[in-house]
């Protein structure tokens, strides 16, 4: 009796580590599948990260403006940028043919689209770009946006003959962009970049996020020379027509006696040298230019140092000329800029300009104070 008791016990201890030993494989099967599920979403993001990167920033700041001569004094807190952006890879080739993309927009008061265009460069000597981007025209205009720039504003030529700000001659600001088509490319590579690049587009000469409303097409092309890493050589020419209508809202005396003429011919031309690495950066151009009856003229040279990748101090000297037909519209500014990165994503920048004008002009001199901070994601 006691020997068949004992083989119950022995036949049922068995069952039951059959049992246990059936379950877990179950649970093990149903972890293995899960974490297959998971490699092959992951295999799906990472074939979908390149093709959709997204960041932005923000820029806040605030100026105070003075002048001793007759004791004016103003102040403002505002936010100039709220920017997102969504781009990638949409194709990248083993020798280097690739497809890209770019949405930019700003939501710092209306939102608008600052930047959409799609690129496609099968070899790196021609590429086509079509959309809405950078005119080449100056190379602080292309190559520096507002979170790379070393001073807190633009340089005046940059800002009134490549469209950069809201005071320039042609009347229309769109951040340095148009609606075009634009051919580009390098030849001759040498450690990662090319010696000579160039750029030629057709734009519509309009503005951002607007239809064409003129009768021609603008033309603009650059050529750059890099003879080694860190120091870039541009030369770059445009010509269009500007609206007579968005002209008159700014500069009246521009358009009186055009025989109620709808367009103003313009053009631009320019160039510059920059160098930047790690420790110095330095950079000057001239730009001028032709708008109706005005010749404007400026020219713009800074130099500044680098330190531990926190610390970045610049002086710059700035120049700009509205009408060299006139000895009264010209303006000197004096910039001295300081900015300092605390963390990988935060930068803080203060600047004073001292702004002086010609005799003729009867305009006091100006002292400006900007402070800015900049936090990107």
């Amino acid at each position: 009796m006691k020997k068949i008791l004992l083989s119950l016990l022995f036949i049922i201890g068995i069952g039951a580590v059959n049992a246990q030993t059936t379950d877990q494989q179950a649970e093990i099967d149903a972890l293995n599948e899960r974490i297959a599920k998971l490699e092959k979403r992951s295999q799906v993001w990472d074939k979908l990260k390149p093709v959709f990167k997204l960041s932005g920033y923000i820029q806040a700041g605030y100026d105070y403006l003075w002048n001793e001569d007759d004791g004016t004094k103003t102040s403002t807190f505002h936010l100039r940028r709220a920017r997102m952006t969504m781009q990638g890879d949409i194709y990248k080739g083993e020798k280097g043919a690739k497809a890209n993309y770019r949405l930019q927009v700003d939501f710092c008061r209306t939102p608008v689209i600052v930047d959409l265009w799609l690129k496609s460069q099968p070899v790196n000597q021609f590429g086509v770009q079509v959309g809405q981007f950078k005119v080449p025209v100056s190379i602080e205009n292309t190559d520096y946006n507002a979170t790379k720039l070393e001073f807190i504003n633009y340089a005046q030529a940059v800002q009134r003959l490549a469209r950069l700000g809201s005071g320039d001659m042609t009347g229309i600001s769109s951040t340095g962009r148009d609606i075009g088509l634009q051919f580009a490319g390098g030849f001759v590579k040498k450690d990662g970049y090319s010696i000579i690049n160039y750029e030629l587009g057709v734009f519509n000469g309009a503005g951002i996020c607007v239809k064409d409303n003129n009768k021609s097409k603008d033309i603009a092309g650059r050529l750059t020379i890099q003879p080694v890493k860190h120091l870039k050589i541009a030369g770059y020419y445009m010509q269009g027509e500007a609206n007579a209508t968005t002209l008159s809202e700014k500069y009246p005396a521009m358009v009186n006696g055009l025989n109620n003429l709808n367009y103003v011919a313009y053009n631009r031309y320019g160039g510059g040298v920059d160098y930047n690495n790690k420790y110095l950066f330095a950079r000057a151009e001239f730009i001028g230019g032709q708008t109706g009856e005005f010749t404007s003229a400026g020219v713009y040279a800074q130099v500044g140092y680098k330190l531990r990748d926190k610390f970045t101090v610049g002086v710059r000297y700035d120049y700009f000329d509205e009408d060299l037909n006139s000895n009264a519209l010209d303006q000197t500014n004096y910039s001295i800029a300081l900015s300092y990165r605390p963390w990988k994503h935060i930068r803080l920048q203060a600047e004073y300009t001292l702004q002086t004008y010609s005799k003729l002009a009867d305009k006091a001199h100006g002292n400006c104070l900007y402070f800015m901070a900049t936090a990107l994601f």
